[in-house]
């Protein structure tokens, strides 16, 4: 009992058959790729291979699927390894060059179920991912040429990060990581700590820039996109006394603008559109933004419609606490705000973006090394930002200059009060100067000026 045979009395049992199909085909299939696409010949193989490997959501990987696209504008056939759960963008779906490789989720301890559970069963699933890792990246694919790899996180799984695993991850990640071939980092302050790591191979600063598709939206295509997304009607469905707060509204109009005689123009009554996306996670603190908005609604109070703007915030994203803070939000009592919650297609995300007022960011780096993509995103649409403070968000945002920071509920409401009260042409003043700086600062020009020559000849 127990034993696997691979014959029985002299015959051969249908179990000992199979495995020795399942030998025979992985050798002959491994024997076969090598010579026809690894071997230093390349008989078949036209373009580098690079394995683009990121443990998360390729959907919600946005620098990943940058990355992925400019290997293959460089020449490269990338296999893009990771979780496909939320769509990735158009052009990585349908770029022939681009090989969609999904890892499967390891089953998961249901909420609520002692810690001790979790801390015991994370070891499974980091193995269990490993072992995916270690089929596709060596058994599916082709042997690749170079390997892009995001990190962190470098271990399948780091929820046992509680049970002192941050100093083994740190070790794994200086062990395995020393002598790899490049390091790419989104900060100076990162590209420090890995040198005095004293990693070997070139050390890169490479900062995230916008993507082409991200720019500010003539007032014409702001009109088109109102039009159709009809966000007062979302206003009508997430608040009350909404026909309060939106007004009249003329014919051919929307929030913002208003056509007549096929001439758009901004309405005079326009509502200001700040636009804040958010994974909803403990990593950032929405509460932050809810209390300004409740110290903008205080100081408005008696005070002239005229000199408080109606502020419409529009809340993007999805994750575990959208439903905990939208029951929240259902609860204020709002006159002069409104907060609603949307889901953006990935094409009308970055339009929105390219009309809204103003950005929102409430991203906190846990290394403290890295910059949130969001806020670039939104700088590549021409929108200036309000940031919570954190080490080196200054390599991105320049308070006073292209953006605004602040560290808590308090200093962001005095934010929204000079921006949109006191002093409304300092938000022009800040939008102007980061329209000026990213009018040339795409991930495509960046990409082509410092790395293409690591991946091709």
């Amino acid at each position: 009992m127990g034993n696997f045979t691979f014959s029985e009395g002299g015959n051969w049992s249908p179990e000992g058959l199979a495995l020795i199909f399942l030998i025979v085909y992985v050798l002959i299939g491994r024997i076969a790729k090598y010579y026809a696409f690894e071997s230093n010949a390349h008989i078949f193989r036209t373009r580098p291979v690079v394995q683009v490997v990121v443990m998360g959501d390729i959907g919600r990987s946005p620098r990943m699927q940058y990355h992925a696209l400019s290997l293959v504008d460089a020449g490269c056939q990338v296999d893009f390894i990771g979780y496909n759960e939320t769509s990735p963008i158009a052009r990585v779906l349908t770029n022939r060059m681009i090989k969609i490789r999904p890892l499967r989720q390891a089953w998961s301890v249901p909420e609520g179920k002692p810690k001790i559970l979790y801390l015991l069963w994370a070891p499974f699933k980091a193995l269990f991912v490993a072992l995916q890792l270690l089929w596709i990246m060596g058994g599916v694919t082709q042997y690749p040429d170079f390997i892009f790899m995001q990190n962190p996180p470098s271990i399948p799984t780091l929820a046992i990060a509680q049970f002192k695993v941050v100093q083994f991850a740190k070790w794994y990640e200086q062990k395995f990581g020393h002598k790899a071939y490049a390091h790419l980092t989104v900060t100076d302050k990162m590209k420090a700590e890995l040198t005095s790591w004293g990693v070997k191979g070139k050390l890169i600063t490479f900062r995230d820039r916008p993507p082409t598709h991200f720019s500010r939206l003539t007032i014409e295509r702001q009109h088109e996109l109102l039009t159709r997304l009809k966000l007062e009607d979302v206003i009508r469905s997430q608040s009350l006394n909404a026909d309060e707060f939106i007004g009249t509204m003329p014919a051919q109009s929307t929030l913002i603008t208003q056509k007549e005689d096929g001439t758009v123009r901004y309405r005079e009554d326009r509502i200001q559109l700040i636009v804040s996306s958010t994974s909803w996670t403990e990593d950032e603190d929405f509460q932050i933004l809810l209390d300004a908005i409740l110290q903008y609604e205080t100081n408005a109070l008696d005070q002239p419609t005229s000199l408080y703007p109606r502020l419409l915030f529009v809340i993007t994203g999805k994750g575990p606490l959208k439903s905990y803070y939208e029951e929240k939000i259902s609860k204020l009592s709002l006159k002069r705000t409104r907060i609603i919650t949307a889901w953006l297609e990935a094409v009308d995300y970055p339009l929105f973006l390219g009309t809204a007022d103003l950005g929102v960011s409430l991203h906190k780096s846990t290394s403290g090394m890295d910059l949130p993509m969001k806020v670039v995103d939104m700088y590549g649409s021409g929108l200036p930002v309000c940031a919570v403070s954190f080490d080196c968000l200054d390599e991105l945002v320049h308070h006073g200059v292209n953006g605004m920071v602040f560290k808590n509920s308090s200093e962001l409401a005095d934010e929204f009060e000079e921006l949109f009260v006191k002093n409304s042409s300092k938000l022009q003043e800040l939008a102007k100067n980061v329209q000026d700086e990213y009018r040339n600062q795409s991930w495509e020009n960046q990409w082509k000026e410092h790395l293409p020559q690591l991946f091709v000849d």
